[in-house]
């Protein structure tokens, strides 16, 4: 069963693995524009992007939230 997953630009979602992506863009075919983000002592790096349908993303990811970029680097 798919939830209906309202994303925005900025939004943190993860997988069942624990992989972490930020929401880039969702584009006027559906489609979302991701980076994947893996934790530093930094903060968060981007190291990956990719594009998923808005079905698949819902199937493989769950929403954790919005963060900008003041919170990340907290």
């Amino acid at each position: 069963m798919v939830y209906d997953l309202q994303l925005a630009k900025g939004d943190i979602c993860e997988d069942p693995t624990g992989l972490l992506v930020r929401v880039e863009d969702i584009d006027v075919y559906d489609y979302i524009h991701f980076s994947v983000i893996e934790s530093s002592t930094r903060g968060f790096d981007e190291t990956e992007s990719g594009e998923l349908s808005r079905v698949a993303f819902a199937y493989r990811f769950t929403k954790l939230g919005n963060m900008c970029k003041e919170e990340i680097k907290k």
